[in-house]
């Protein structure tokens, strides 16, 4: 982990290594004491391939162990962190930590091992977060015993606690052809909802008046039970009893996949806690917009002949939900994490979608390494029995194409990480890509015809030159990058040749779209630069909210931190791509 963290204060500049020798570095502590001696190949991208077998941690010539808590506050002065701010910092840092050193042995699984296994297991079996930010699992407000029963990486599985909520003070909205009652009863079963009705109807209050919604456990036990305590005693919101289904977190931590049954939706809800940057509440206010934004998606893409040649899939949000109180509405603006208690959405499985012998997986995945120090991406390769060439040219047809043709054919940026991309696998080489997230995270450029007036929280208007940062910053440097050091550390590609198969693969698209000339002329993705984005810089800013949703990337853009494009060498002659 050091290394990671080293790696990454070095790529956004928090840190100047001083080149002492070819290949050889040292970075220095900011009173000079402590030195931090290494070998290093400084990849596309600023990406720090630092071989971990050289670093060396001295103080004042006195060698000292290394250790990645140490690191940080060695090198705190370059961080910029308020002194009070930093303990807070460092306890995020330390629960990411014990992600991968507090797992016992039973979970830990080989990666040829885990190249073959179903969806649930390699989902509980990652351990790396995103792969840009340091303190990426800090879950800050869990208990130690919160982490064992509610953390992705735990695996563990539990039902859901019901509410029925008053519809006075609660939007429900679905998308086109889903209505509240057929979602109920298809996500509860009819004994269920037999079983949940009848406890309205045995305190004297009538269904009709209520909705049923889930609400994750621990938000029930540590926020809606003492904040709504008077809504509860009101009969606002009534306590129906647990579902039967059996629930796994994701990696995202508010989302939760059904175990027992698979083909029902996945249940998103929110969960007060600090994590990556946010504090993971659900807005109410966008609960009432998400199913139209979601509509409005679908009805844009669905039939696009090279979506559907490419087997692209979209998870849609069907149905959302949020209670809302009238007192603390009044009293906070849009945004308070006040109004961000109790809700819930309803996304469609991706189970449906594989077909016999199929694999799902998510793309967080391929940036895997086991505890034998194997990558998960090298055994996926090896069991697909392809040159790794190959596999990565299949791979990025099946990713990059889809996210670089929502962008250009439709003016639609998505935030295509890997948390919120999963691969279908058939023995081991990925055939397709299904994206997941819409209501939060789309971004629509232009003028949306068609776009609900309360669905225009997602319209946002960015220049030319911003545009194509939905591929150079979001893919390139915050997915690709981290893919392309685990292939040219392992062996498998170098990372030259990684960038060119990157550059073949947008030159692939290009010459299957000429009538997109002007946008790839406009919306440059061969540009010689582009601007960085600091995560970890964002984050350490605020680490409840590192930056408004909406927020333009001008706006986040890090100074004058530019980063050189690895695929402008290969930049194609405009006659090219003109139109015929």
């Amino acid at each position: 982990m050091a290394v990671k963290v080293l790696a990454e204060l070095c790529h956004e500049r928090f840190v100047r290594p001083a080149a002492v020798a070819p290949g050889e570095y040292l970075v220095r502590s900011g009173d000079g004491r402590t030195e931090y001696a290494f070998h290093a190949e400084v990849l596309a991208l600023d990406s720090w391939h630092i071989d971990p077998a050289s670093l060396r941690r001295t103080r004042d010539g006195a060698e000292l162990p290394i250790d990645a808590i140490a690191l940080v506050i060695d090198l705190g002065d370059a961080l910029g962190i308020a002194p009070e701010a930093l303990p807070e910092y460092l306890e995020e840092f330390r629960n990411t930590l014990l992600i991968g050193a507090g797992r016992p042995d039973e979970r830990r699984i080989p990666a040829a091992e885990l190249a073959a296994a179903d969806f649930q297991t390699i989902e509980r079996t990652m351990t790396e977060g995103h792969p840009c930010l340091l303190a990426n699992a800090g879950r800050l407000g869990f208990s130690a015993d919160d982490v064992r029963r509610y953390a992705p990486e735990w695996g563990a599985r539990f039902a859901l606690p019901w509410l029925a909520v008053l519809r006075a003070n609660t939007d429900f909205a679905a998308m086109s052809g889903v209505d509240y009652p057929g979602l109920v009863e298809a996500e509860l079963g009819a004994a269920t909802l037999a079983r949940f009705t009848a406890v309205l109807t045995g305190r004297g209050l009538d269904p009709g008046d209520y909705y049923f919604m889930p609400v994750h456990p621990w938000q029930w036990t540590e926020r809606i039970q003492r904040v709504y305590a008077i809504d509860l005693a009101e009969q606002r919101i009534v306590p129906v009893g647990e579902s039967d289904d059996r629930y796994q977190p994701q990696q995202s931590i508010r989302s939760l996949f059904d175990t027992t049954t698979p083909e029902r939706h996945y249940v998103k809800l929110a969960l007060s806690i600090v994590n990556m940057g946010f504090t993971r509440g659900m807005s109410a206010d966008y609960m009432r917009t998400t199913p139209l934004i979601n509509d409005w998606v679908r009805e844009l893409i669905s039939g696009d002949p090279y979506l559907d040649e490419l087997g692209f899939a979209v998870l849609y949000e069907v149905a959302a939900i949020g209670y809302r109180n009238t007192e603390l509405t009044a009293l906070t603006r849009p945004g308070s994490e006040y109004r961000k208690l109790l809700s819930a959405l309803w996304r469609q499985s991706p189970v449906p979608l594989a077909r016999q012998g199929e694999q799902l997986t998510t793309m967080a995945a391929l940036l895997h390494v086991d505890h034998e120090g194997t990558p998960l991406v090298r055994a996926l390769v090896e069991r697909s029995g392809l040159p790794a060439a190959e596999w990565l040219t299949r791979y990025l047809r099946c990713y990059l194409h889809p996210i670089v043709h929502l962008l250009y054919r439709y003016e639609l940026k998505f935030s295509p990480h890997g948390e919120n991309l999963i691969l279908v696998l058939d023995a081991g080489v990925p055939v397709r890509a299904v994206l997941k997230d819409i209501g939060e995270e789309v971004s629509i450029f232009g003028d949306p015809a068609g776009l609900p007036e309360a669905a225009r929280r997602a319209v946002t208007d960015e220049p030319d030159e911003i545009r194509a940062m939905g591929i150079l910053s979001d893919v390139f440097d915050d997915f690709l990058r981290h893919l392309a050091l685990l292939l040219h550390a392992d062996g498998l590609l170098p990372d030259d040749r990684f960038w060119a198969l990157v550059a073949a693969s947008l030159l692939d698209y290009r010459e299957r779209h000429p009538e997109l000339a002007e946008r790839f002329r406009r919306w440059d993705l061969f540009t010689p630069a582009f601007p960085a984005i600091h995560l970890n810089q964002l984050q350490l800013g605020n680490n409840k909210r590192m930056v408004d949703l909406g927020n333009s990337y001008a706006t986040l853009v890090a100074g004058d931190h530019a980063l050189a494009n690895p695929v402008a060498a290969y930049r194609p002659a405009e006659r090219e791509v003109a139109v015929p």
